[in-house]
């Protein structure tokens, strides 16, 4: 197995995140940095959308305004999700061509969400699996991470969450339908998912982070301490007027649009 660099920028503005982990995968196209294991945690709550996803169609976007809660669009797909300071959120990113690592978008995932399997079973979770058709996992029946991907020069980028606590409150409110990502037949997210104090008590969130760096060096091999590049912490703050931008948040909404006016000319 081979090393990978750990970077863990633990409390980061939203905004900032999107641009870093997009500006990590550039620096890997170019062979400037390792394949890299990256924890960070929203500093503020924020809507996540996917990189295909409707804004409008899952989020209240004017409540979300209203409560200054941001919107951002990830580069990675997947689908929408409420994030806060209570998740560790990670971004495996690697060369497409890693020997260790299975080829095609549902190998990857199996082999990545592994790592969060392994995790669980580190902090005493026996019951756990990964939801093949939505790749998910799940933790006693519930579950406790999402996850997204994408493939761009060569380079994946196979990230997610792993909830340490979780406010349904505040999701059920901000999104269109808080049960869209469970599984079928579940009317309440509090039915369908679970977090780690939920399931263990009070556990803080340096402890499950400490878990989440084991499970996923047991899956990837050795994970070296490291910082992000010059080139990365640069590009990231390029990067982010981009995910400030009308145009990206609601990239997908406006070329809907865009359509239904092509059609009815």
């Amino acid at each position: 197995m081979s090393d990978w660099r750990f970077v863990d920028l633990d409390l980061v503005d939203n905004v900032l995140a999107a641009a870093t982990f997009d500006a990590v995968m550039k620096a890997r196209s170019k062979d400037l940095v390792d394949d890299t294991v990256l924890f960070w945690r929203p500093s503020e709550p924020a809507i996540y959308i996917g990189f295909h996803q409707l804004a409008y169609e899952d989020v209240n976007v004017d409540l979300c305004k209203e409560k200054k809660v941001p919107i951002i669009r990830r580069i990675l797909g997947g689908g929408t999700g409420y994030s806060d300071r209570d998740q560790i959120i990670y971004n495996i990113i690697f060369k497409e061509d890693n020997p260790l690592i299975p080829h095609g978008p549902k190998e990857v995932y199996g082999f990545v969400l592994g790592g969060l399997i392994e995790a669980l079973h580190v902090l005493g979770i026996a019951d756990t699996c990964i939801d093949t058709e939505r790749f998910g996992v799940y933790a006693n029946g519930k579950k406790i991470s999402g996850s997204g991907q994408m493939t761009s020069q060569g380079v994946v980028n196979s990230g997610g969450s792993f909830l340490v606590d979780f406010d349904f409150e505040a999701m059920s409110m901000l999104l269109t339908d808080p049960v869209k990502n469970l599984k079928k037949g579940i009317t309440r997210p509090e039915d369908g998912m679970t977090y780690l104090r939920k399931e263990l008590g009070d556990i803080s969130v340096n402890d499950a982070k400490t878990a989440l760096r084991e499970g996923f060096s047991r899956v990837l091999g050795g994970l070296i301490d490291g910082s992000l590049s010059s080139f990365e912490s640069n590009l990231a703050e390029e990067l982010r007027e981009k995910y400030t931008k009308k145009e990206w948040i609601f990239r997908s909404d406006i070329r809907k649009e865009r359509r239904k006016l092509r059609k009815k000319k």
